[in-house]
C-alpha cells in the first residue's frame, strides 16, 4: 500500500499486535504465576500452624491476581479492539 496512510496502517496494525500479545500474555502468565503459587500454598497447608493462615492469604493472593490479571488481559483486548476499529476506518476514508 502506497500513499500517506501507510505509516498509519502499519502502526495500527502494531498497535494490533502488541494487544492481542498482551491479552493472551496475560492469560497464560496467569495460569503459570498461579500454578506455581499453589506449589508454596499446598506446602503450608501441611503444616498444622500454617494452614488456616494459608488458607486465608491464598483466598486474598489469588483474587488480587486474577484481578489483576484480567485487567491487563482486558486492557490488550481494548487496544486490539480499537486498532481493528480504526485500521477499518482508514481503510474505507475517502482519499483525497
Amino acid at each position: 500500500m502506497k500513499g500517506p496512510d501507510n505509516h498509519m496502517h502499519w502502526w495500527l496494525g502494531v498497535a494490533d499486535l502488541l494487544g492481542h500479545g498482551l491479552q493472551h500474555g496475560a492469560v497464560k502468565l496467569k495460569r503459570v504465576h498461579l500454578s506455581i503459587a499453589d506449589e508454596s500454598f499446598r506446602v503450608l497447608e501441611t503444616i498444622p500452624v500454617t494452614r488456616s493462615g494459608s488458607r486465608l492469604v491464598r483466598a486474598c493472593h489469588h483474587s488480587v491476581s486474577h484481578v489483576s490479571y484480567t485487567s491487563v488481559s482486558l486492557a490488550g483486548r481494548a487496544v486490539a479492539d480499537l486498532a481493528g476499529s480504526l485500521r477499518s476506518r482508514v481503510a474505507t476514508a475517502p482519499v483525497n
